[in-house]
């Protein structure tokens, strides 16, 4: 792993910024130096204002930070549904998620296993009891008030853990933490994603009372080209609540497959017929 200093240094001469305009008014410019000089890490403020000044993300940084490796967790995370599915290994990799949940207690892999075993229950048909999970997730988000983006996730992610009662009492709440930071990319991602689970959830328990709602907010969600994915979902779920013709499904599929999306193309075609049954 890099020192803050050595990295500071690389990445301000790439840029061709001097130390003096580094620093700006904020800083002196010696205790840049002594950093840089000293390859000494730095206290969490001054990193960001200079990372800032620098046009260098957080996310970026810590990437480039630990050399270009991945992380413990990124690893986890590596091939996630390629390994959960897999009939031979896919349960010991689960357990092992487990396990290294209940010795670190860090609720990341509390995630990942709940979210495979879910995904083995819709794919491979396995039976799960993910109860004690559910409950001990629903206590980690109330104790938070300042939700993030693994908040958000693992909530989202996690909806077919809980009843109807709860997720409908929830949603108004969610939604609302989430519109804070309607400003950044991937929290809006992450807002589609939630809608399009409310949505198939809405389907599959037969429980359309806020469906209206869900779609409306994707729509809503969707209004720059940039979502398109959303909004191609937003009409296919539209057309398949009005009991419609669904939008010419065979050149949609063909569309996607033509694009190489053939999972998506795939999961839409699997959406219909589950629905149309």
């Amino acid at each position: 792993m890099i020192k803050d200093g050595k990295l500071i240094r690389k990445l301000r001469k790439e840029r061709n910024i001097t130390q003096e305009k580094l620093v700006g008014m904020q800083y002196s410019r010696s205790t840049l130096a002594r950093i840089e000089s000293e390859d000494l890490d730095m206290r969490t403020e001054m990193l960001i204002n200079l990372l800032n000044r620098m046009n260098v993300s957080l996310e970026e940084y810590q990437f480039y930070k630990h050399e270009n490796l991945l992380s413990k967790k990124d690893e986890a995370r590596k091939n996630f549904i390629d390994k959960v599915l897999n009939l031979q290994t896919g349960d010991s990799y689960l357990q092992n998620l487990h396990d290294e949940y209940l010795q670190s207690n860090d609720f990341y892999y509390l995630y990942l296993y709940c979210l495979g075993k879910i995904l083995q229950h819709k794919v491979n048909k396995k039976a799960i009891d993910l109860t004690k999970e559910s409950q001990i997730i629903k206590e980690y988000l109330a104790k938070i008030e300042t939700w993030g983006f693994f908040e958000f996730a693992l909530y989202a992610n996690s909806l077919y853990l809980f009843n109807d009662e709860f997720i409908e009492q929830q949603y108004s709440f969610v939604l609302r933490k989430m519109n804070q930071f309607s400003h950044i990319d991937k929290f809006k991602h992450l807002k589609i994603r939630f809608l399009l689970n409310s949505i198939i959830l809405c389907f599959e328990r037969n429980k359309l009372s806020l469906l209206d709602q869900y779609l409306s907010d994707l729509f809503e969600s969707t209004m720059d080209s940039d979502y398109i994915l959303g909004r191609i979902f937003w009409r296919f779920f539209t057309d398949l609540k009005n009991n419609h013709q669904l939008f010419d499904t065979t050149l949609t599929y063909n569309w996607l497959h033509s694009l190489g999306y053939d999972d998506l193309a795939n999961n839409f075609l699997e959406i219909e017929q589950m629905f149309r049954k």
